[in-house]
């Protein structure tokens, strides 16, 4: 069997990685808060291990890794006053069973007893208060925001504070990491902690801007066009193993008849 093979079947195992990642990039595109991945090749240069000075070498393509774009998305206005947008690097804090999970996706709601918490049912949180026994390098668990069901006009500072018919109610717990890569996807908007790489308090780049959303960082018509690109260029790499195949056969039939 030819190992040119080899190398075309690592391309289209590489581009079907690919276009898993963008198929589900543009199927979200109107999720709000939601950050696209992107699909990082990597060519690999692989040396058999054979004492002979002719020992072939061969190159495959790989998918190393999927990385998430931090770019922000657009705003939306809205004008809804449970719906927030941020501005800068910093994350919405929600309490998961899992435990505590960020989010840029602001679209919240209230519950039959006034708790703020997420379509998805998770509650949104506000700064903690450091108990007996915590850790003093980490952030003090968040507490649940209540708003009293006779209050009438909500509304959200830039630093997240929260005030109802102006008494003070509470204020978001507003965090960032150091760099965006010690945030790990968790589903299509919710991220945690990578091991040992946990979060701060938000710096003063990060403002809420209240009655907006944060659209998806996904524009429909580039992830179609990266759609068709993958698309061809996986049932390419098909064509390619399919002659390589070919020519096997034939090789096969050549050898075989002069016997």
């Amino acid at each position: 069997m030819s190992d040119g093979i080899y190398s075309a079947l690592s391309g289209a195992i590489a581009q079907e990685r690919a276009l898993s990642a963008v198929s589900n990039n543009v199927a979200n595109v109107n999720t709000t808060g939601y950050k696209a991945d992107k699909t990082i090749f990597a060519e690999v240069l692989n040396k058999a291990k054979s004492p002979l000075p002719t020992a072939p070498s061969l190159r495959y393509a790989t998918v190393s890794q999927f990385a998430v774009d931090n770019q922000s998305g657009s705003l939306k206005l809205t004008g809804r006053p449970l719906d927030m947008a941020l501005h800068g690097d910093g994350y919405f804090t929600v309490k998961t069973p899992q435990g505590e999970r960020y989010t840029r996706a602001g679209s919240f709601v209230l519950d039959q007893q006034g708790v703020l918490r997420t379509p998805g049912g998770y509650e949104v949180l506000q700064v903690g208060k450091a108990q007996p026994g915590d850790d003093p390098k980490l952030l003090p668990p968040g507490k649940r925001i209540v708003l009293p069901q006779e209050i009438k006009e909500v509304v959200v500072g830039p630093d997240g504070t929260f005030t109802g018919d102006g008494q003070m109610l509470g204020k978001l717990k507003l965090v960032q990491f150091d760099t965006q890569e010690d945030a790990l996807r968790e589903g299509l908007t919710l991220f945690t902690n990578q091991p040992g790489k946990f979060p701060k308090v938000a710096d003063v780049n990060t403002s809420v801007e209240q009655g907006y959303l944060e659209s998806a960082n996904v524009n429909a018509v580039s992830g179609m066009n990266e759609l068709i690109n993958v698309s061809r260029s996986f049932e390419a790499l098909e064509k390619v193993i399919e002659t390589f195949r070919q020519l096997d056969d034939r090789t096969v039939r050549d050898v075989g008849g002069r016997v």
